[in-house]
């Protein structure tokens, strides 16, 4: 061995196979059994006949493999198993199934198990069952014979009406006797031969959770015997509100050993439902804690049942425990506590210890599952690494809170065969959701055992539960007993005496086993199934009866991997270079899950793909070591030259200021080629500044701050430095700026106003030194006070610097043009109004004055010097020909009135000239138009008296405007209604005019219809009909004789006497409307002596005049027999000539009419006619 293959030895020790020590026990396995327990059918949704249900079993294999299933007296089913394949082996329902009825026998049913085996020779499968028919559907992984234990612990849930919990139990060999403990109970039962099946049904309804079987420590050969337990219910409602509508699935799931049972497990939620899990004990004082937080302590055969959740938990525990899942009733399930596909399942499941690193699992979609998942917990660490069907999954994990070192993934799959691998274990589940159906099952696991073989590689000293090609090889048992002999006997061969040295070894579950070992360096030249025979003599110890026990095994001897792996040979310094693994274990099903590699600098790495910086240039040895946790492995040795390293710097100040430049001096070096750009990056957001050229250049930063500027310099074969940094503090500049004067020759001082200051606002700790552009004048040229003052001798141009510097030492110079003007003024301006206006006109002028150098810097206008000396129009910036305008206020005498105009024109202060000019203005009428009243549509024509001149000049006035007529009267109908606007125009005899304008509303007058006559029977009462439309109208009747109100639109009146009626209807506005309405009385009735009811539209009814005036009038008629034919109280509905629905013939009636108002009956005859 080379010194690296020593190095990885120690490796391999301590990192390499950190299970080297555990048992090769899992789901995998040549050698099953399985039952088909009692359930509870639901019916055919057409012939409504109990839908009995059939058990399919599925078997998968990571290699091609062949198995057969065997069942009681039906014919065994033989087949291929291609690799990654889930194959189906239908069962004989009538040799497996146990009927309720059969549950709780005396004795074992015979022939009942079903049995799956591996042909000799071939690899090692995993089995699945799936019971399903109807609206029922359970499924469970199936454990091999060797991975099976001598106690369980059954896990029901609390049973709901109309179904039971239940235990079955088969044997795996003959004359095995069971004891099944039911809270102190003990029931015996013998199994004669291996497959009878025995079914523990609980009566009542009870929970079967905590039932614990195992086999007689007093039977012979008790510590050999193994069998496979399953518990479950016949059916059961999970969650909701139980009512007899629910529906409701069986629970099916064969049983962990307690010594697979573990102290952590990770629950991950069934996607988008809620779940219960249940954690049951094995041993007493169990202190049990979920997400970190003790929930209960348990005693042996306890259980603690959580509420219905939806996130994931980590559970933990002191003991060992069991965990299982359930998921609910289809109608309460969903997330929201509503219907969501699915209903109860339960799935145990494993502890973190024991899990796996790849699995061929299959999904099943009988009976009409639609939704098919996989539930993943794996390391978060190695989560990146997890694959399904060979793809990677990366997105999705999700952390236990309570336990950030674990994610879990929740991954909806198609496939009905599915391969999942990862770098390091995982555990996972399987699971599926149709219309009131469900399955869950545990993909794989690896399990405890009290027994078994490794394989120790004596070149790599690891223990794995295969051997390596053409490697020596030695061979280990672990007991659970000290041995009084042992031998060891290899396929065929004879039998060697085993030493019986031991090693005392703690195994997984936490319990002392005897490790014993035969040394052989034996190698193996064939990569096949190879066998071994250990004889062990037990002592008469430990509830075991004394004897020889025999342990048969098989392994593997598996290929020496090919390691190689890509890199670039020529390389830079101070780079990631990628180093790509392309190693084959050269089994099918088993990729390379271990490396090691030695990079020649002294650093190492585990990764498959590792990323590796060298910091020095030269040529380094690269070796990797590549193999599998089955402890085969191989090396390969590659060679790199790494090019010379590149150093970059550069010099700078450590200080400097906003919008400065930053003088930046590159002093990069590399030993050998040349560096051809460098990549600045100056800390402040912006996007680096890449050069081509070393010459020293200078950066402005915009803002002040700590800054860190970084540099990395690239050589023209693309080798680029590590970055190189350095820090800069960049200080703000002062806010600059002063206030220019307005100065003439003749002027003393001319100011400058400092409005500079710091980023607080005001001048502390600055500094000023001002420059007047005036070097004639000498050292009065210069200043430094806070505000600048200085005599300009002549008038002309000059530039004036104001320098401000701060305490960090950051200036800034500000330069501003400034002018001297002269003093030599030209005063003018024109009147562009006419010089004789009226006073209510705009006058407008327009200054022309000048100067003879520079600018004129104010004018002063006085519109009306002489009356108004102290009125004054100030413009600072004036313009040569701007325009001004100007409103003289209204005045009254004298009739005309001469003003002065007088403008003053500046270049300084000193410096001024004047001009007057004179304008006459005309007086002008001054006018109001005062508020109008509202008035109503029907007031008439109105004459306008709110409109007046109010100073008494002569002149001719005019009103217009809607509504307005030629007499100048305002006529509200003529406007109609609404706001109308009235103008006012009044002219002098100058011809000086004015206008005002004045808004008057014509309201509406109220819509009444009414007839103006109306008729009473003398005595009698009649509702006034009437209508009027308007705005919050009022009504007033007058005089109020004979009428019920007098203030209300429709009154009732009497009649007592002819009347005429003054009706007046009033708006809210008070516009008003009056109506007369005569009232006439009359004396009585006008009955018609003859109708003719024949449906022309014609005297169809009889017809009474006036009749309604009288309301309580009865109206009765008869035949000549006597027989009344009509009555009528009031007359609402006239007679039609009918008489119990059946036409009255021709011919003559009688009739009585009785106002019922102290006046006296009216009778007479009636003739129909048709």
């Amino acid at each position: 061995m080379n010194k690296w293959g020593l190095i990885f030895l120690l490796f391999c020790l301590t990192v390499f196979l950190k299970e080297a020590k555990s048992q090769n026990i899992s789901n995998e396995g040549t050698d099953f059994w399985a039952v088909f327990p009692s359930h509870d059918p639901s019916l055919d949704l057409i012939t409504r006949l109990p839908a009995l249900a059939n058990i399919t079993i599925y078997v998968t294999a990571k290699s091609a493999s062949f198995v057969t299933v065997r069942c009681g007296s039906a014919a065994p089913i033989s087949k291929p198993i291609p690799a990654n394949t889930a194959v189906p082996f239908v069962v004989n329902r009538s040799q497996a199934y146990i009927d309720q009825t059969e549950a709780n026998a005396d004795a074992p049913y015979n022939n009942r198990g079903i049995h799956i085996e591996v042909r000799n020779g071939f690899p090692k499968v995993a089995v699945y069952a799936h019971i399903f028919a109807g609206f029922r559907s359970a499924a469970s992984l199936i454990l091999p014979v060797e991975s099976l234990g001598q106690k369980y612990m059954s896990m029901n849930y609390t049973q709901t009406l109309g179904g039971n919990n239940l235990l079955t139990l088969v044997a795996t060999e003959d004359n095995t006797r069971l004891l099944i403990n039911d809270n102190g109970n003990v029931k015996e039962v013998d199994f004669k031969k291996a497959g009878e099946i025995f079914e523990y049904m609980a009566v009542s309804g009870r929970d079967l959770t905590g039932v614990t079987v195992e086999v007689d420590p007093s039977s012979p050969d008790n510590c050999t015997k193994r069998f496979a337990a399953f518990s479950g219910s016949t059916s059961v409602s999970i969650g909701c509100v139980e009512r007899p509508d629910l529906s409701r699935d069986p629970l099916f799931q064969q049983l962990y050993p307690t010594v697979s049972w573990g102290k952590e497990y990770g629950v991950a939620p069934f996607i988008d439902r809620r779940y219960i899990a249940r954690i049951l004990a094995e041993e007493n004082n169990t202190v049990v804690k979920i997400n970190g937080v003790v929930i209960a302590t348990l005693g042996k055969g306890q259980f603690y049942t959580t509420e219905e959740k939806i996130e994931g938990i980590f559970v933990s525990a002191s003991k060992r425990v069991s965990v299982a899942q359930y998921s609910l009733t289809q109608k309460c399930s969903g997330i929201d506590g509503f219907l969501k596909h699915g209903d109860p399942e339960m799935v145990l499941l494993n502890p973190i210890e024991f899990n796996i690193k790849a699995v061929t699992m299959f999904s099943s979609t009988a009976e009409a599952i639609a939704e098919r998942y996989i539930n993943v917990i794996i390391k978060t660490k190695a989560r990146n690494t997890f694959r399904i069907n060979g793809a990677l999954v990366q997105n999705g994990w999700k952390s236990f809170p309570s336990n950030p070192d674990y994610s879990y993934q929740q991954l909806p799959i198609t496939e009905i065969s599915s391969n999942l691998s990862a770098a390091e274990g995982f555990n996972a589940i399987a699971y599926g959701f149709g219309d009131a159906e469900s399955y869950a099952y545990s993909a794989g696991t690896n399990l405890a055992a009290n027994n078994y073989l490794l394989i120790n590689n004596t070149i790599t000293n690891i223990d794995a539960p295969n051997a390596c090609i053409d490697q020596p090889s030695d061979f280990k048992i672990i007991l659970p007993y000290i041995a009084q002999r042992i031998s060891w006997q290899l396929n065929n061969e004879a039998a060697i005496p085993g030493s019986l040295t031991y090693k005392e070894v703690i195994t997984t579950s936490g319990e002392v086993a005897y490790q014993y070992s035969l040394n052989q360096d034996r190698k193996f030249t064939e990569l096949r199934t190879e066998r071994i025979k250990v004889i062990a003599e037990a002592p008469n110890a430990n509830n075991c009866l004394a004897g020889d026990i025999e342990y048969n095994f098989e392994f593997e001897v598996y290929p020496i991997p090919s390691v190689d792996f890509s890199l670039d040979a020529l390389s830079c310094p101070d780079a990631e270079l990628p180093f790509t693994d392309r190693s084959n274990s050269n089994i099918a099903d088993k990729p390379i899950n271990k490396w090691l590699w030695h990079f020649g600098d002294g650093e190492t790495s585990t990764e498959q793909n590792p990323v590796h910086l060298y910091k020095q240039s030269g040529e380094y040895t690269v070796t990797l070591f590549a193999g599998l946790d089955d402890g085969c492995m191989n090396e390969i040795v590659k060679k790199i030259t790494i090019l010379p390293k590149i150093n970059a710097g550069f010099q700078v100040a450590a200080q400097g200021c906003v919008n400065t430049d930053l003088l930046l001096t590159d002093q990069s070096s590399v030993a050998s080629g040349t560096i051809v750009k460098w990549t600045w990056d100056f800390g402040d957001g912006k996007t680096p500044v890449v050069r081509t050229s070393k010459i020293p250049f200078g950066y402005q930063y915009t803002q002040s701050g700590t800054y860190t500027i970084t540099l990395v310099a690239e050589t023209a074969n693309s080798c680029v430095s590590l970055a190189t940094q350095q820090e800069v503090i960049i200080y703000d500049l002062s806010n600059s700026d002063f206030l220019l004067p307005e100065v003439c020759a003749e002027d003393d001082l001319a100011i400058f106003i400092n409005k500079s200051g710091n980023q607080q606002g005001n001048t502390a700790g600055l500094t000023f030194t001002w420059d007047f552009g005036d070097p004639a004048s000498g050292a009065a040229n210069t200043s430094t006070q806070v505000n600048g003052a200085h005599k300009y001798g002549m008038a002309g141009q000059y530039i004036v610097t104001l320098t401000v510097r701060n305490t960090s030492g950051c200036s800034t110079i500000l330069k501003k043009n400034f002018t001297v003007n002269g003093s030599q003024i030209t005063a003018s301006f024109d009147i562009l109004s006419p010089t004789t206006t009226c006073g209510n006109k705009v006058v407008m002028v327009k200054n022309n004055s000048s100067v003879n150098s520079g600018v004129i810097t104010k004018i002063a206008w006085y519109m009306d010097v002489v009356n108004r000396p102290n009125e004054v129009i100030i413009d600072e910036e004036p313009e040569p020909g701007e325009a001004y305008e100007y409103l003289y206020p209204n005045f009254t005498t004298p009739f005309p009135k001469v003003v002065t105009v007088r403008l003053v024109a500046y270049s300084g202060t000193k410096c001024s000239e004047i001009i007057e000019k004179q304008i006459t203005l005309q007086p002008s009428p001054i006018l109001v138009f005062d508020n109008m009243p509202d008035v109503c549509l029907n007031a008439g024509k109105l004459t306008v008296v709110q409109a007046k001149e109010t100073l008494g000049v002569p002149g001719q006035s005019s009103l217009s405007g809607p509504g307005m007529d030629t007499d100048g009267k305002f006529d509200p109908m003529l406007a109609g209604l609404g706001a109308h606007t009235l103008t006012f125009n009044f002219t002098t005899a100058d011809g000086c005019t004015d206008t005002v304008r004045q808004t008057i509303t014509v309201n509406p007058i109220p819509i009444l219809t009414i007839d103006s006559e109306i008729y009473v029977l003398a005595g009698g009462k009649r509702k006034i009909v009437a209508s009027a439309t308007g705005d919050g109208l009022t009504f007033k009747w007058s005089p109020s004789i004979g009428l019920d109100r007098d203030d209300v639109l429709n009154p009732t009146v009497t009649g007592e006497e002819d009347m005429v009626y003054t009706l007046t209807v009033s708006t809210a506005q008070g516009c008003n409307i009056v109506k007369l309405i005569k009232l006439n009385v009359l004396e009585g009735l006008k009955p018609a002596n003859a109708f003719s009811p024949n449906g022309d539209g014609a005297n169809d009814t009889w017809l009474i005049e006036y009749v309604d005036t009288y309301p309580d009038v009865t109206v009765q008629i008869f035949t000549r027999q006597g027989v009344r034919i009509f009555y009528s109280k009031g007359y609402a509905e006239p007679f039609d000539g009918n008489f119990k629905n059946e036409a009255l013939p021709v011919g003559t009636y009688y009739y009585i009419i009785n106002p019922n108002n102290k006046k006296k009956s009216i009778t007479g005859s009636l003739t129909i006619l048709r």
